[in-house]
């Protein structure tokens, strides 16, 4: 390929940072940092395996065929492209991966399954994935700090369209040594994966689950077409038809492309304790809190108020989502999230099943459940996305409780110990006792792991 670009358009300037960062140059808590994230969405997806959208996305994937170059998490193996379908579908089902806001929210580690499905095909070592990782999320969050204003949901455009950069740069780093496969990958995926918010305004379908592995199966096939020779155009960021133009409005393109400096944005990202929208974790804490100390019966409540930051309040006032009919919907819902778990004292699989949704006991709560807006969580937005409860009880009494830091926030971290119990929560009736403890010391030397689909082998449905 002609190199006489590089450095010359942004593509290109993205390029050289993704290639830029190596391995050996990671700092260790930033290797550990990626580590823990790998176990997370493994979690996230083990406990996935038996969901609807799982056999979809295999059965369509088994119907398409392909050559057996990366491995499916349940067992199987299947083309890179479609893997990273499969995969990425169960890491994002439960909605308990990781999360970041900024401009835009993102859930980076959407970024695994392409990681991991490209590393297998192309030979790659576990250092080789977690560079490349390392490289897929600072390109996917400065996305999310630096392009549109005031974001690129604001203009009716699903958040996971980031990933379609992100996904592309990792995967043309993991198939060749070249940057300017990496940069033409950039541009053929920027001109062909923009996807629309719809999905998840009002009630949420099952493609809720599919966004970002759709995205990032896109962006590996970009890598590919680069890889083969085929060329993007030059132009995709900054051209007057380009993407900037067209998709996000506004974009800081020294922002975007300046070195990494002394900080790697892989730790600015945040771990999900429940499984559910990101900005309920904090007040899903705090009723939690609440529940725990004292039992709490709807006939006992006279209101309950959930604090939130402004832009919490005005993106989740939507009354579809208030009395919701299924997981998909009701785990973006807050009032229900917070009634859950007020009566619950928990926020997991058990409070999204059907019954349990539709029960009346959670409907009652709901239905004195308001939003309100908290001036010191609004300041904090967006570096947190704190958040908290104030239940008003029959007898006079107020409980309150909040958290300006959400737990699994880099100031409100979940340990290795909690990522590990996550796990094995997840695992339970999937995976063996045993067989989830080998996940666990596989991913604790990744990095010296060679081949990359023994690790995903361990998460056999089977085993």
């Amino acid at each position: 390929m002609d190199r006489l670009n590089v450095a010359r358009y942004v593509k290109d300037r993205l390029a050289e940072l993704v290639h830029g960062i190596r391995f050996q140059d990671l700092p260790p808590e930033v290797v550990q940092a990626a580590k823990r994230v790998i176990l997370d969405t493994l979690a996230c997806a083990s406990g996935a395996m038996r969901s609807d959208p799982a056999a979809i996305v295999r059965g369509v994937a088994h119907q398409l065929g392909g050559n057996p170059e990366a491995t499916l998490i349940g067992g199987g193996k299947t083309s890179c492209a479609l893997a990273t379908l499969v995969n990425g579908t169960l890491m994002r089902y439960l909605d308990n991966n990781d999360y970041y806001f900024g401009l835009d929210s993102g859930h980076p580690s959407g970024n695994l399954a392409p990681a991991l499905a490209v590393a297998e095909k192309a030979g790659r070592s576990g250092a080789d994935v977690i560079a490349a990782l390392v490289a897929a999320y600072e390109i996917q969050i400065r996305f999310c700090d630096f392009v549109g204003a005031p974001g690129i949901s604001a203009r009716g455009w699903h958040t996971g369209t980031h990933t379609q950069f992100s996904s592309a740069a990792l995967a043309g780093r993991l198939l060749s040594d070249d940057p300017t496969v990496t940069s033409h990958a950039l541009a053929i995926a920027g001109s062909h994966n923009n996807t629309l918010a719809q999905a998840q305004r009002g009630h949420i379908p099952l493609m809720k689950a599919t966004a970002e592995a759709a995205i990032a199966k896109g962006g590996v096939e970009a890598a590919l077409l680069a890889a083969g020779g085929l060329t993007g155009p030059d132009e995709v960021f900054e051209g007057v038809a380009g993407w900037v133009n067209i998709v996000a409005g506004t974009a800081d393109f020294d922002a975007l492309t300046a070195p990494v400096g002394g900080h790697y944005r892989m730790l600015d990202t945040c771990l999900k304790p429940y499984a559910a929208v990101a900005g309920a974790m904090a007040p899903i804490r705090a009723a939690i809190d609440l529940a725990t100390q004292e039992k709490l019966r709807p006939a006992d409540i006279v209101s309950v108020t959930i604090k939130l930051h402004a832009h919490a309040v005005k993106k989740a006032t939507d009354p579809k989502k208030n009395y919701p009919r299924d997981k998909e919907t009701a785990d973006h819902s807050y009032h229900y999230c917070i009634a859950a778990a007020l009566l619950d004292a928990a926020c997991g699989p058990a409070q999204f099943e059907d019954a349990r949704i539709a029960a009346e006991d959670i409907r009652e709560l709901i239905a004195v459940t308001s939003l309100e807006a908290d001036a010191e969580l609004t300041a904090l937005w967006p570096a947190s996305s704190g958040g908290g409860v104030v239940v008003r009880l029959r007898d006079s009494r107020e409980l309150k409780r909040t958290y300006p830091y959400p737990p699994g926030h880099p100031k409100n971290q979940m340990t290795d110990a909690d990522v590990e119990r996550k796990l094995f929560d997840l695992t339970d009736g999937v995976l063996t006792n045993a067989r989830t403890q080998q996940i666990v010391e596989a991913v604790g030397r990744f990095e010296r792991c060679d081949r990359v689909g023994d690790v995903l082998g361990l998460c056999a449905i089977d085993a």
